[in-house]
């Protein structure tokens, strides 16, 4: 019955396929940065936790702007903040740029997940009252399983180049956004249409 619900798929797998791109950070992250980039462990640590503060910050974003700007808008804007930043990141890896550069499209890419997540899972539960401990089941589940199967990209190249992570990156949020588009905002124009047609009727 979840399933058949195009709306509630469509905000589960925005945030589930958003969130396989912090897998592909995760997995990717270690290598690129010590192997490639020659961190320090200890650098590597900050490098990650910074990226952790990111994801609280996106979190928080969401938690105090919510009554007063619609969470469905918050969540699109996370979606287009993780396209801008995983363009940046990509070109960063193709022209093999500093550390620097690539920390900082990373930073907002993380951040976006803590916007999409926080934003898309009340969207998604708030039409399943009747199912909500099976709706919160699928929405924890979905995002470890498409982490499962991207997570292993970033390396399909080696452990000498970035660019598959960057490659990973955007394609998460294209697909996501994607995602978003047909199965969520498509329904609610819909919806929207069909009820002022009935009121002119």
């Amino acid at each position: 019955m979840l399933l058949r619900d195009r709306k509630f798929v469509g905000y589960m797998l925005a945030q589930g396929i958003m969130t396989a791109g912090v897998f592909a950070y995760v997995a990717g992250t270690p290598f690129i940065y010590q192997n490639i980039y020659g961190v320090t462990p200890t650098v590597f640590a900050i490098l990650f936790a910074s990226n952790g503060i990111s994801l609280i910050i996106g979190s928080q974003i969401v938690g105090r702007l919510a009554k007063r700007i619609p969470e469905q808008t918050l969540l699109l804007s996370g979606l287009w903040l993780a396209i801008i930043a995983s363009v940046a990141a990509l070109v960063v890896t193709l022209a093999h740029g500093p550390l620097f550069a690539l920390v900082i499209p990373l930073f907002f890419f993380v951040c976006s997940i803590g916007i999409t997540s926080t934003a898309a899972f009340p969207l998604a539960m708030e039409s399943q009252a009747k199912m909500a401990g099976s709706a919160a089941a699928l929405l924890g589940v979905v995002p470890f399983l498409l982490g499962a199967l991207v997570a292993p990209l970033v390396g399909i190249a080696g452990e000498d180049t970035a660019v598959p992570l960057g490659l990973t990156l955007l394609m998460t949020s294209i697909v996501a956004i994607v995602t978003y588009f047909l199965l969520v905002k498509k329904i609610s124009e819909h919806t929207l249409n069909h009820a002022q047609s009935n009121a002119d009727f």
